[in-house]
């Protein structure tokens, strides 16, 4: 049994290689596909990634026809061995507008990547699983679109210049060894001040991000998951105006111990401080209406300062929205007859207790108490949704 297994891996490797014996050499090369101003397919030029090689069969640089004008180039593929890769801002005086979609997915060789300024577009997961590849410096003029670095295990820096507006979704996912972005001597890592968006699970389990993380002005809205798992940050600053923290934005960064939320906040969404194990105290701001459930599942606060001047109204799920689609409002106010059927069933106290006025409700004088606030949003109330409404 085994020598026929080993006499099909024979075969395969026969017909995989030409010639047979010639030691499987294979030529490396960056595809470049060119297209007209229309955006329809003119060509497809192979060129290598060492502007002193030239590939068997495909013109150098030199000898490449002249591109119809407006017409550009998109790198689509390459082939063999490409270790260092600059992708350039233009190939014999034609624009290189980009990366193609999945265009290195899953190169085993590549190690370091610089893109020159003036390219503009990464398509999705072009560099996705590139296990191999260490280094990266991007340009300021770089849109991504989703998964650009995902699962780069060995990825431990890269550069973002200022001028990049958006770190899409998934862009760092699982960048496990990732320690440093714009590394300057005083912080490991620095994002630049021009992002308007990072976009959900973008640091996803980059377990070596370390240190403060500062959120630059631009970004409005902490989305999903986009730091949940990166264990060693320790602070998170935002500098903006903060409205809205989504699901599990912090989860499991557990060495983070100290967040300001800024006074801007008006929706926190489910799990988003979960299993923050360093994370001993925090304070709601007073524009804060909504706050899901289990946001401090398996956190170490021991004192939450509650909205001032608000009370809460706690519901098993949360309550219905209007639809922007329909004429009707479809919402359901927080302690209004409809939102009854949701209330959680908890009461303040002996006397309160078969009160339907008092059900599901706590005053803004019992949420004034830190650490009786922290004992209910750890505890009994864990699993309630929280409604803030001003007295």
């Amino acid at each position: 049994m085994k020598i026929k297994f080993l006499a099909v891996v024979a075969a395969a490797a026969m017909f995989s290689c030409v010639p047979a014996l010639a030691g499987c050499s294979q030529e490396t090369y960056i595809e470049y596909t060119l297209y007209s101003s229309t955006d329809e397919v003119i060509g497809t030029d192979k060129l290598s990634e060492n502007p002193n090689e030239e590939v068997e069969g495909q013109p150098s640089e030199d000898e490449l026809e002249e591109a119809p004008a407006g017409s550009y180039y998109m790198v689509t593929g390459y082939s063999g061995r490409p270790v260092d890769v600059v992708i350039p801002a233009e190939v014999n005086g034609v624009e290189v507008r980009g990366v193609g979609e999945q265009a290195f997915i899953q190169s085993r060789y590549l190690h370091s990547l610089v893109i020159e300024e003036g390219v503009s577009t990464i398509g999705g997961a072009a560099f996705a699983f590139n296990r191999a590849l260490t280094t990266v410096e991007l340009p300021s003029t770089i849109q991504t679109t989703y998964s650009t670095f995902s699962l780069c295990e060995s990825l431990t820096s890269i550069t973002i210049p200022e001028g990049v507006t958006k770190i899409s979704s998934r862009d760092f996912y699982g960048c496990s060894a990732l320690s440093e972005i714009n590394a300057d001597g005083e912080s490991n890592v620095n994002l630049p001040s021009t992002l308007t968006a990072i976009e959900n699970q973008a640091f996803y389990d980059c377990e070596s991000l370390e240190g403060v993380v500062v959120i630059p002005e631009g970004v409005t809205t902490v989305e999903f998951m986009i730091f949940s798992a990166c264990s060693g940050i320790t602070q998170v600053v935002f500098e903006g105006d903060i409205t809205y923290i989504d699901y599990a934005a912090f989860t499991g960064c557990t060495a983070l111990g100290s967040i300001e939320i800024p006074s801007t906040v008006t929706f926190i969404e489910e799990g988003a401080f979960s299993y923050c194990t360093s994370l001993t105290e925090i304070a709601l701001p007073s524009s804060l209406e909504y706050m899901g459930s289990n946001v401090f599942e398996g956190a170490a606060v021991t004192s939450v300062v509650m909205p001032a001047g608000k009370g809460a109204w706690l519901y098993t799920e949360s309550l219905a929205e209007d639809d922007p689609e329909t004429e009707e409002d479809e919402s359901v106010a927080p302690g209004s007859e409809e939102a009854e059927d949701y209330l959680f069933n908890f009461y303040l106290n002996d006397e309160s207790e078969g009160d339907p006025d008092a059900k599901g409700r706590i005053p803004s004088y019992a949420l004034a108490d830190s650490g009786q606030a922290a004992e209910w949003v750890k505890g009994e109330l864990l699993t309630a949704y929280w409604y803030f409404v001003a007295v």
